[in-house]
């Protein structure tokens, strides 16, 4: 072969080479618990990723623990299904290294009732199902609390109380502690149930059944999240682009699923 010849073909060789690890670098892993999040990301913004060339690997974990592991250990780019309270209680207790890169649209957490149509008509021993894990929990009691229905010891920093915090309880509500994603279905055992939004909307109700619906604070809006050493990658940047395009604020605004969603500040 004349030498011409050869190094052109080296140098064919070499754009291919190159191009191919390119194509295999743009793939994007992102983890989500089923329900509304994963659906909104598989409508509203994965078709931006796949048309600026990203191939998109979504995966669903019924387990929420697992969610941030895979993250930890590189199985994922990003994740999407816990809020900013979570992420900080996973952080110190597994001593990680995840950081809060985007605020999403949020369903709110709010009390839903098989049995009742107003708060106030909850009878004296009521049972009021509430998340056992830790920051769901507190999240649940202060809302509670707003609503008149319970009184928290204020020495408690906000947001930290369990049920051994509840210092007031004027019609001697029972709290049932239960697995997060199982009170929708317990609902006809108990009188009314604080419910995380996204387990709402999984269990197939709307948002506006609740009887009453916060405004989450800040903590509590669902983020997406990401490893700090891959937080401000290009991979992870077009992923922001994806959920802050006009596309995705469509689809959002215009879907009835997300009726009742909190927004993101850049958004307003």
């Amino acid at each position: 072969m004349k030498p011409r010849r050869l190094v052109l073909t080296l140098l064919s060789a070499l754009a291919l080479t190159s191009a191919g690890l390119a194509q295999a670098q743009a793939v994007l892993r992102i983890g989500f618990f089923p329900g509304p999040y994963a659906d909104q990301f598989k409508r509203g913004v994965q078709p931006y990723l796949e048309s600026q060339g990203i191939k998109v690997q979504a995966t669903e974990f019924s387990n929420i623990i697992q969610l941030n592991t895979a993250l930890m250990d590189g199985s994922l780019d990003a994740n999407v299904f816990q809020n900013r309270a979570f992420m900080d209680s996973f952080n110190t207790q597994q001593k990680a290294t995840l950081v809060e890169v985007l605020q999403v649209p949020s369903a709110p957490l709010g009390v839903y009732s098989a049995k009742h149509k107003d708060l106030k008509a909850l009878p004296n021993g009521a049972k009021i199902a509430v998340p056992n894990d830790p920051t769901s929990m507190g999240r649940a009691l202060a809302f509670l609390q707003q609503q008149g229905l319970l009184t928290l010891d204020p020495a408690v920093a906000p947001g930290r109380a369990t049920e051994r915090n509840v210092t007031g309880n004027p019609k001697n509500l029972q709290l049932v502690l239960l697995d997060a994603p199982q009170m929708p279905r317990a609902m006809p055992e108990v009188d009314a149930a604080a419910i995380l939004g996204n387990h709402v909307l999984a269990a197939g109700m709307l948002l506006s059944s609740a009887l009453a619906m916060e405004d989450p604070a800040p903590q509590y809006r669902i983020i997406l999240v990401a490893r700090q050493d891959v937080a401000k990658s290009d991979l992870v940047n077009k992923l922001v682009t994806g959920y802050k395009s006009q596309e995705y604020r469509r689809f959002v605004e215009t879907d009835p699923k997300a009726k009742g969603f909190s927004r993101p500040e850049y958004w307003r």
